[in-house]
């Protein structure tokens, strides 16, 4: 148990919505302090550690709501993030204080949490054994492992020998699938990123067989170049024009894994679809979206190879670690600035 008067509750809220076309920043939110919550009867206080960015959270405060597959945020409410938090007290049988959880704790660094129902993005999860620093259990044993791991083993169903191909390459999601396919035994590994910088990251430090910067590069050239044959799984995090493009290079049979739509969701006037489609019938291809939370039964098992190789040192953790709860606005801006390296967040307090 912990005396409340002693600390002040910080928190983001939202200050307006988003316009289609407009850069996400710091005034779309509004800083607050304030004596912490108490937590009623069923219920647990948990303080925030560390929180990661996506960048489904702009579409929570977009104007343009059509498309959500969340509840919508209205201006003046606790901005929505998940993070991992400890328990300082507890009102419930099933929390004891000093537990660490992933739970969807908001941009604050104190939040009553319920217990959900398990499928939920608003369940709560108990991190056992956790790796330090506890970022990592944000990044690559957090959603965006998940997601990569599920989204290319499960969705994009590859097997060793294939040949990968990868959007946004740098990004969270996309550097853990790069990873992925190479310990798994992928023939070949392409990235596709925004700067010669990250390309050569992705190459030197975490082992992809090339990687193309697509503002600098004619990728259709390059995609000929490297792989004239095409790609067995294109697993694509960006849609637009790349998406199109990379349709016109699959493989005989090929799997198309869509995570995510950054390049085209946010913009304004009217989304264009691929005009390349067609491939997926020449090709005999298929093309699947997903969405990570329909495994998190699943979770533990990810989790535990995930691990092992991180531990074994196969698998990178790529986070990049802003520090404190007053970073979050800008965190969350650079993932669509191309700021971002690997999963992008904040450390609000020390590891315990």
């Amino acid at each position: 148990s912990i005396c409340c008067s002693r600390w002040l509750w910080s928190l983001w809220r939202v200050a307006r919505l988003v316009e289609p076309g407009e850069l996400l920043g710091p005034g779309h939110f509004a800083w607050q302090e304030a004596p912490p919550p108490v937590p009623a009867d069923g219920e647990v206080l948990m303080r925030t550690l560390c929180l990661s960015t996506s960048p489904a959270q702009r579409g929570y405060i977009s104007i343009n709501r059509s498309r959500q597959l969340l509840p919508d945020l209205a201006v003046g409410e606790v901005m929505r993030g998940r993070g991992i938090g400890v328990v300082v007290e507890s009102r419930h049988p099933d929390f004891r204080p000093g537990e660490l959880y992933d739970a969807s704790l908001g941009w604050q660094d104190y939040s009553i949490q319920r217990p959900r129902e398990p499928q939920s993005i608003f369940s709560i999860r108990r991190v056992d054994d956790p790796v330090r620093p506890l970022t990592t259990e944000l990044g690559l044993l957090g959603n965006a492992g998940m997601t990569a791991f599920f989204g290319l083993l499960e969705v994009g169903q590859f097997r060793p020998g294939e040949s990968v191909l990868v959007s946004a390459a740098a990004g969270g999601v996309g550097s853990v699938v790069g990873q992925l396919a190479r310990i798994r035994g992928a023939a070949q590994v392409v990235g596709l990123a925004g700067s010669d910088d990250k390309c050569r990251w992705l190459v030197e430090e975490l082992g992809f067989s090339a990687a193309i910067n697509y503002k600098r590069e004619d990728l259709g050239a390059r995609l000929r170049e490297l792989n004239p044959r095409g790609f067995d799984v294109f697993f694509d995090n960006v849609g637009g024009a790349i998406l199109d493009t990379c349709l016109l290079h699959l493989a005989m049979r090929a799997r198309v894994v869509v995570c995510g739509w950054i390049s085209v969701d946010y913009a304004g006037g009217q989304a264009v679809g691929p005009v390349n489609y067609r491939q997926l019938l020449y090709k005999r291809a298929r093309i699947e979206g997903f969405v990570v939370f329909d495994y998190w039964s699943r979770y533990p098992e990810a989790r535990r190879q995930l691990k092992q190789w991180y531990r074994a040192g196969a698998l990178r953790d790529c986070g990049h670690v802003l520090e404190g709860l007053e970073q979050m606005p800008m965190a969350l801006q650079g993932l669509f600035t191309g700021a971002n390296r690997g999963v992008t967040g904040c450390r609000v307090a020390a590891d315990p």
